[in-house]
């Protein structure tokens, strides 16, 4: 667990995280005035790959951003087995709903060296406080999570492990500005395939399988961390059958 030591920021290392911060979608939102009460009370953080962040069970701190770098929050379960319930990556905030609770509902770890920006609790509820348009981003976004996890429970209980690969691919895809103009893509898994898999809830040996199934089917290509969406359309249409047809055989989530 790494520990807090980013001491007073200088003038220009104020501004600078005040440019950082105005150019994430959150400072978009939040506009000059908000962004510039919160760079007064936050502090910068650099972890290394592997370093806790919090763990489950802790009392919250404050919410951060993501300058660089990328943070998995996963739940355990017997047995040290996790499952990434959310990979938080450049100007990315998480944390925010640990604003309302008495401890951490996940644990945030580091998987790439990384830059945080964090805010703690107590001002920025007093921030809050004094603006409702960062109340309201903070509804907004607590309200997109649960919409966020119902999704993910009916993945993980109503669709085998290919629904849930093909479900993932095209999402990646629809993240892309050009993903309305385009029949095929092109996508850059934002992690390691162990890390994807545990994601999916999967073993890593039955992600190989069902990405060797999509390559046989000539649905995608892949490229190590890149994946060719040969047939777009077709992975669309899997994400919507309650079983896959066509000769992807089910796949059970497996331990």
């Amino acid at each position: 667990m790494f520990s807090f030591g980013g001491g007073e920021m200088s003038d220009v290392s104020k501004r600078q995280n005040l440019a950082d911060l105005l150019e994430s979608p959150f400072g978009r939102k939040m506009g000059a005035d908000i962004c510039g009460e919160l760079i007064e009370l936050s502090e910068i953080i650099c972890i290394s790959a592997d370093d806790v962040v919090f763990e489950e069970g802790d009392q919250p701190e404050g919410i951060y951003m993501v300058l660089s770098g990328q943070i998995k929050l996963i739940r355990s379960g017997p047995g040290y087995r996790e499952h990434i319930v959310h990979l938080a990556e450049l100007n990315s905030m998480f944390g925010e709903a640990s604003l309302f609770l008495e401890a951490h509902p996940v644990t945030a770890a580091a998987l790439q060296d990384s830059e945080l920006m964090f805010f703690p609790r107590e001002p920025f509820l007093e921030c809050m406080g004094h603006h409702p348009l960062l109340q309201s981003y903070i509804m907004s976004i607590m309200a997109l999570w649960m919409s966020q996890l119902i999704e993910k429970i009916d993945q993980l209980t109503l669709c085998d492990g290919a629904q849930r690969l093909a479900t993932y691919l095209v999402g990646l895809h629809e993240k892309s500005p050009y993903s309305e103009f385009m029949t095929g893509a092109q996508v850059e898994l934002p992690t390691r395939k162990r890390d994807l898999a545990t994601m999916l809830n999967m073993n890593q040996p039955s992600l190989s399988r069902i990405l060797r199934q999509f390559q046989d089917q000539d649905l995608i290509k892949v490229q190590g961390r890149l994946m060719v969406l040969k047939d777009l359309e077709a992975l669309r249409a899997m994400t919507r059958l309650p079983r896959l047809q066509g000769g992807v055989r089910r796949e059970d989530a497996e331990s």
